[in-house]
């Protein structure tokens, strides 16, 4: 089970909804270890409606260079996309154009994050009303979601470096 978390900004709260971000990860499998993975999503409570706050979170997406349903971005080769991540003390704080959050982590999503060296960021445009912010999510209800044929035709896919505090 993970929780998600609410995020604050004036411009996705206006026009796309309240943005709420989870984390999870996925195996490790004997032929690879956990890929961590963070999602972004709208609860579709936009100021103008769940479908303005779709279409301007797919124009958002689209102006930073990630393809919707497409193919998964790598922000490390392209800085102009604007994502950055900072892993550190069981906390995620990921940096996007239109948006800034930062959410707790669990020990082994961590771990993989430094392994992996990146994480994928899903940002589905399509909301999802029934995941409330702060509240508990099962493993069967997220994959029920991320795994839905809307979902996935229409969720933009970024691998976002992993940073860390030196000192």
């Amino acid at each position: 089970m993970t929780t998600s978390n609410v995020l604050s900004s004036a411009h996705s709260a206006h026009s796309m909804g309240t943005l709420t971000v989870i984390s999870w990860t996925l195996g490790p499998t004997d032929d690879m270890p956990a890929t961590p993975f963070l999602m972004v999503y709208s609860i579709g409570d936009g100021l103008h409606g769940p479908e303005a706050g779709e279409a301007e979170l797919r124009e958002t997406l689209e102006g930073m260079g990630v393809p919707i349903g497409g193919i998964v971005v790598d922000a490390g080769q392209d800085r102009g996309i604007g994502a950055h991540l900072l892993v550190e003390a069981e906390r995620a704080v990921l940096t996007l154009p239109f948006m800034n959050a930062q959410c707790q982590v669990p020990v082994e999503w961590q771990e993989a994050a430094y392994a992996t060296g990146h994480v994928i960021v899903k940002v589905p445009v399509v909301p999802w009303p029934d995941a409330a912010p702060g509240a508990p999510v099962d493993e069967d209800r997220l994959k029920a979601f991320i795994s839905a044929d809307d979902v996935v035709r229409n969720t933009g896919h970024i691998a976002v470096p992993v940073s860390r505090i030196q000192g």
